[in-house]
C-alpha cells in the first residue's frame, strides 16, 4: 500500500505544494526506453514455465508509477519488491539481517562509522554494475525529501562511497553513542529503487540549492519525475518486458545473480484472485478472505506480515476526544475488535490485546511482561465499561443516544478512505448501536488522503502504519507515534498528549500517578547501551500509550495466505524464509521455485 513513511511523506509534500492531479504532477523525464539494452530471452513465452500471480498490476499507459517519490507509487510485491533489490533484509524469525547486495559490513564500536562492502555480482537490468554510488544517491535523496536517516546522519557529508563497492555511513557527532541495533536499522534495509544514472542529477540540484524555495523546487521536480515501465533500471529479481492492454509480463532479471537462473515468468492481468484459482492454471496466489472454495490441492501457506497495523486514529476536532483519555478508551471498548479482526482481516490474524503503539506481533520482544499483563485490553466489546467511562466525564445516556456534558447530541465525524470501507462500517455500526451519533462516510482514498488526512479534518478515522515495528526497534515505532509528519502526536495532532504526561505507575493501573517526559524517554532509548535499558524505556512509553490511547490498534495487517500448487512445484510452505519483511520475494531468492 504505502511504503512506511516514504509514500506518505511524499504525498504530504505534494499536497503542501499544490497540484493534486496526475496532469499537474506528471511531466516528461527525457529518459528513453532501455529494453533494447537488456539481454533477455525474447522467446520466454515458449521456453519458460508460466506462473499467474493473482494481481492486476499492469503498467500499460503509465497507469502504474515507477518513481518511488511520487504520491501514487505503490510499494507492493509486484512493483517494489519484485523489481528492486535490498542492501539487506531483516529476517523476523532469526532476528537478524540477511545480506543481499551487501556482502558484509563493519561498525566502529566507538564512533559507529560503518563500512558496507557490496557484492560485485549485482547489476542493473541493462548490464551496468550496481555500485556504492547508487546507494549514496538513494540515501541522499531520501534525506533531502525528509524520508530517510537525516535525523541521525548529515546527508551531505555522512554518507559516501569510498570506492565503487565500499559504502560509508557515519552518524552525526551527537549520535555516536546511539544504540547499535537502532543504528543498523536506519540504513541496513535500504531498497535500491533509484540509480545514480537516472537520479543523480537530483542530488546535485539539492546540493546546489541555497534557499527553502530552491529546495522545494527540486522536491517538486522529483515528485513530477514520470518514469515509464520500459525506462526503469531494475535492480531486483524481476523486470517488465511487455505491457499492453491485455496483460503485462515480468521475467527474471538477467543481471540478477540469483534470478538469472530461474526459468519462469509472470503474466499479470489474465486471471485475478479466485478466477485464477478456479481456472486451474494459477501456480501461486494470495489467498485473501475474499476468496471462497480454494481447491484443497493448494493447501494453506504461512501468513505473511506486511509490517503494518490497522488502527482507529483519534483526531483533535472533538473536544471530548481530544481532552479526555477516558472518552477515547470508551470508544475503543464499544467496538468489537476481535469480531472486526475475524471478519475483515486475513484468516489467522489475531487482534491486538494491548494497543501500545508497538505492533502486537513484536510487542513481547520490547515490553516487560508484568507491564503487558497489567495493561487494559480494549479489544473485546465492553459496553458497560464504555458507559462507565463516559459517565465519569459527564456524558448522559438519554433513551438510545449519548448526550455530551452540555446536553447536546454527540456526533462524531468519521471519514475514511475506501481501502477500509468494510472495516470502518463495522466500527461505525458498533458505535451507533452503543448510542453515538455517527457522521460516517467513505471517500476515494486519494481524496481522503489529500483533503481529510492531511488536514486532520476528522474526529476519528482508520489507517495503517501505526505501531508498525517494521524497523525492528521500539524507537522507530514510538518516534513515528509522536513525531511522524502526518499522524505524530507532537506535530499536527498536538493537544491530545503533551510532552510531559501523568499516568498511573507502570504495571499498576490503580497506583499513584507518575510523570513521564516523552522526548526524554525517546532520547534515552536511542542512546541506551543495553537491551535491558531499551526495554525499560519502551515499556514506559508502551504503558503511556495504553493508558492515554491516542489510537486504538486493532490488528496487524497481513497480506494473505500464499498458496501454491504443491503437486507441480517444489515449494516449502514450512520454510521460515517467509518470515521477512518482503515475504514472497525473499522466499524465491533464498529457495527458488522448481518443477517437481
Amino acid at each position: 500500500m504505502l511504503a512506511a513513511q516514504g509514500a506518505v511523506g511524499a504525498a504530504a509534500l505534494a499536497g503542501c505544494m499544490g497540484g493534486d492531479s496526475d496532469e499537474d504532477l506528471l511531466e516528461g523525464t527525457g529518459l528513453e526506453p532501455v529494453l533494447d539494452d537488456v539481454d533477455y530471452n525474447e522467446d520466454y513465452e515458449d521456453e519458460f514455465e508460466v506462473l499467474y500471480p493473482s494481481a492486476d498490476l499492469n503498467p500499460v499507459d503509465d497507469d502504474y508509477i515507477f518513481n518511488p517519490y511520487h504520491p501514487r507509487w505503490n510499494a507492493g510485491d509486484l512493483g517494489q519488491e519484485f523489481g528492486f533489490e535490498y542492501l539487506a533484509v531483516y529476517h523476523t524469525e532469526r532476528g537478524e539481517y540477511v545480506p543481499r547486495i551487501a556482502e558484509d559490513w563493519s561498525i566502529d564500536p566507538d564512533t559507529l562509522r560503518t563500512e558496507v562492502t557490496l557484492s560485485e555480482d549485482y547489476g542493473w537490468s541493462t548490464g551496468e554494475s550496481i555500485t556504492a554510488h547508487d546507494f549514496v544517491t538513494g540515501y541522499k535523496i531520501d534525506g533531502y525529501m525528509g524520508l530517510g536517516m537525516e535525523n541521525f546522519v548529515d546527508i551531505e557529508t555522512g554518507v559516501y562511497a569510498e570506492d565503487d563497492y565500499t559504502l560509508v555511513i557515519e552518524p552525526r557527532d551527537e549520535y555516536t553513542d546511539m544504540e547499535e541495533e537502532l543504528w543498523v536499522g536506519e540504513w541496513a534495509e535500504m531498497i535500491l529503487q533509484v540509480s545514480e544514472a537516472q537520479y543523480g542529477h537530483f542530488v546535485e540540484e539539492f546540493e546546489d540549492a541555497t534557499t527553502d524555495e530552491e529546495i522545494e523546487s527540486v522536491q517538486q521536480s522529483l515528485l513530477e519525475y514520470d518514469v515509464s515501465w520500459d525506462e526503469v533500471l531494475y535492480s531486483g529479481p524481476w523486470i517488465f518486458v511487455e505491457a499492453n492492454e491485455e496483460f503485462a509480463d515480468q521475467i527474471p532479471n538477467p543481471e540478477h545473480p540469483i534470478a538469472q537462473d530461474w526459468e519462469f515468468f509472470q503474466r499479470i492481468g489474465i486471471y485475478v484472485d479466485e478466477e485464477g484459482i478456479q481456472s486451474g492454471e494459477v501456480d501461486w496466489g494470495d489467498d485473501s478472505p475474499d476468496l471462497d472454495d480454494v481447491p484443497s490441492m493448494y493447501g494453506e501457506g504461512p501468513l505473511p506480515y506486511d509490517g503494518q497495523s490497522f488502527a482507529l486514529i483519534f483526531g483533535t476536532e472533538d473536544e471530548y476526544i481530544r481532552d479526555y483519555p477516558e472518552v477515547r478508551q470508551a470508544i475503543a471498548h464499544a467496538i468489537d475488535i476481535p469480531f472486526l479482526t475475524e471478519t475483515a482481516a486475513t484468516e489467522g490474524t489475531g487482534y491486538d490485546e494491548y494497543s501500545t503503539g508497538i505492533d502486537s506481533l513484536y510487542v513481547e520482544d520490547y515490553v516487560e511482561t508484568d507491564a503487558l499483563e497489567a495493561m487494559s485490553n480494549y479489544g473485546p466489546e465492553d459496553t458497560d465499561r464504555a458507559a462507565e467511562l463516559l459517565e465519569d466525564v459527564g456524558f448522559e445516556h438519554d433513551g438510545d443516544e449519548w448526550l455530551t456534558p452540555d446536553g447536546d447530541t454527540w456526533t462524531l465525524n468519521f471519514p475514511v478512505g475506501d481501502w477500509f470501507d468494510t472495516h470502518s462500517e463495522m466500527i461505525s455500526n458498533n458505535l451507533s448501536e452503543f448510542g453515538i451519533d455517527m457522521d460516517f462516510y467513505v471517500e476515494e482514498f486519494p481524496t481522503w488522503q489529500a483533503e481529510t488526512q492531511q488536514n486532520h479534518d476528522y474526529d476519528m478515522t482508520v489507517h495503517l502504519n501505526y505501531g508498525m515495528a517494521r524497523d525492528y526497534h521500539p524507537y522507530a515505532d514510538f518516534d513515528a507515534v509522536f513525531n511522524d509528519n502526518n499522524m505524530g502526536l507532537f506535530t499536527e495532532r498536538t493537544g491530545m498528549i503533551e510532552e510531559e504526561v501523568e499516568v498511573p505507575e507502570v504495571g499498576n493501573p490503580d497506583g499513584d500517578m507518575v510523570t513521564f517526559d516523552i522526548p526524554e524517554e525517546l532520547e534515552a532509548m536511542s542512546t541506551a547501551d543495553s537491551e535491558e535499558e531499551v526495554i525499560s524505556h519502551a515499556t514506559n512509553l508502551a504503558w503511556v500509550h495504553n493508558q492515554l490511547l491516542p489510537a486504538a490498534v486493532c490488528f496487524p495487517w497481513g497480506g494473505g495466505h500464499y498458496w501454491v500448487n504443491t503437486e507441480d512445484w517444489d515449494f516449502d510452505v514450512e520454510s521460515d524464509d517467509w518470515l521477512t519483511s518482503n515475504r514472497l520475494t525473499h522466499y524465491l531468492l533464498q529457495n527458488g521455485l522448481e518443477r517437481v
